[in-house]
């Protein structure tokens, strides 16, 4: 149940040759009015063949969030602005495992100079918070190690006996974060954010836990460890998809939340509670963020999509094909019915939580002419193998991580902003995007109704 994390940012002396403008010095009155932050990164060492693209990742769980592919220039380098509406960390990636994290706030400007040759990528970064981003990102590197050793109970298992497992974990992260914070003079703002990531990182590998009824599982999700109502967790990426899982489980909790960045991440993960007043929302930026209109929406598009190999395991058989386009072929074989498309990755908790709990959704449907249909991207194909079995009424295509090129083009043709993301397929082929129910969204059944 290991998880995978993330990393970002960019390149200082060459921002002149970048056509991004860069942020000057802004009052802090101005600062709190912005919704985004500027990310330029410069390349060095990028051998033949190499990818040519990286990829932004805000992370934010909202269906606002921002998934940004930057195709590298002339210089490689590129320079973007992605929305972020209250500060935390994000991640950029390049060449499949290389991975940046970095924290920013509204209205920053982030600077990296990337050494493609090594891996970790070898990062040096300048613009705001430079500094605090230069200790986090190699302390975040040294603690994937640490993260991805842990190995919980069965989902299954008594509160009190997970809950001991969960926080030996917990305690042993957090001795290794003050053995590296002591020899390498960490600041405590970045030792706060390893021991939120060190929490939020374990319960990311424990989304599924269940216990042994509903009162264990409120319990586990809920319990003073994760600390949810403290704002300052919102300081780390990984945090609100704990409060997505609150969200869909127990969507009462947000009753008790005072007015702050916690309840506003709240109302952007119910996605069954209707529109919000805005008055409700401690940051009014965030609220127009999530429910206004004035946003482009990005089109989608399958045919720039790049050919390749894949794997597509359905009706308890596995089959490889070769030189396809893997939607085109979704589309092609599946001719006349509607398919509801989940984009995951193995090493996400939340997908595999949402897979798991619309098992009865899909065998309800199984008799119509609706196919349900799993993307798995960036992911392990032993742990794919071993996974896909558990999850029935699908139809599954795995899109081998090295081929780095098809994956940053699904990324982007499809503007794929985090995993899980849903897309549905009408019986003429057409990809719907936008208004698309999650699994375990109360709204999926009709919308699915609507479609066959």
């Amino acid at each position: 149940m290991a998880n995978r994390i993330f990393t970002i940012i960019a390149y200082f002396m060459l921002i002149a040759s970048v056509p991004c403008t860069a942020k000057g010095a802004n009052s802090s009155a101005e600062t709190s009015m912005q919704d985004s932050i500027t990310v330029s990164a410069h390349f060095r060492n990028i051998a033949e063949g190499m990818p040519r693209t990286a990829t932004i990742i805000e992370c934010d769980p909202s269906d606002k969030n921002a998934r940004e592919i930057c195709e590298l220039d002339s210089n490689d380098s590129f320079c973007r602005k992605i929305p972020l509406s209250y500060p935390h960390t994000f991640t950029v990636n390049y060449n499949r495992r290389n991975f940046i994290n970095a924290f920013a706030a509204p209205g920053d400007s982030i600077y990296m100079d990337i050494d493609a040759s090594a891996s970790p990528l070898s990062v040096s970064f300048s613009g705001d918070h430079a500094e605090i981003n230069q200790q986090y990102d190699a302390a975040f590197q040294y603690m994937i190690t640490l993260m991805n050793a842990a190995h919980l109970p069965a989902d299954t298992v008594a509160f009190e006996e997970y809950m001991h497992v969960f926080k030996e974990y917990v305690r042993q992260g957090r001795d290794s974060i003050d053995i590296y914070a002591r020899k390498h003079n960490l600041s405590d703002e970045v030792i706060s954010m390893l021991y939120a990531d060190n929490i939020y990182a374990l319960a990311n590998s424990a989304l599924d836990y269940s216990g042994r009824n509903i009162e264990e599982k409120r319990a586990f999700f809920l319990d003073p460890i994760f600390d949810i109502f403290n704002d300052e967790n919102t300081k780390v990426m990984i945090f609100p998809f704990h409060l997505a899982a609150i969200m869909n489980h127990f969507p009462d909790v947000r009753d008790k939340a005072p007015k702050g960045t916690v309840r506003d991440i709240m109302y952007a993960c119910d996605e069954a509670a209707p529109v919000p007043d805005r008055s409700v929302f401690f940051n009014k930026k965030y609220y127009d963020r999530l429910y206004g209109h004035a946003q482009p929406v990005k089109n989608i598009s399958i045919d720039g999509i790049k050919h390749g190999d894949i794997i597509v395991y359905a009706d308890g058989e596995m089959k490889e094909l070769i030189d396809e386009n893997p939607l085109k072929w979704l589309i092609n074989e599946y001719a006349g019915h509607p398919v509801y498309l989940d984009i995951s990755a193995t090493w996400c908790g939340a997908c595999r939580a949402g897979l798991k709990g619309s098992e009865s959704l899909r065998e309800h449907f199984k008799d119509s002419d609706i196919r349900f249909a799993v993307m798995w991207l960036n992911s392990s194909k032993d742990n794919w193998i071993k996974l896909v079995p558990t999850i029935s009424n699908a139809i599954h295509i795995f899109i081998d991580m090295d081929d780095v090129e098809m994956t940053d083009h699904i990324l982007g043709h499809l503007n794929v902003q985090s995993y899980p993301t849903h897309i549905m397929i009408d019986k003429n082929g057409n990809v719907i995007k936008d208004g698309v129910p999650r699994y375990l969204s109360p709204e999926l059944p009709d919308f699915l109704n609507r479609h066959k």
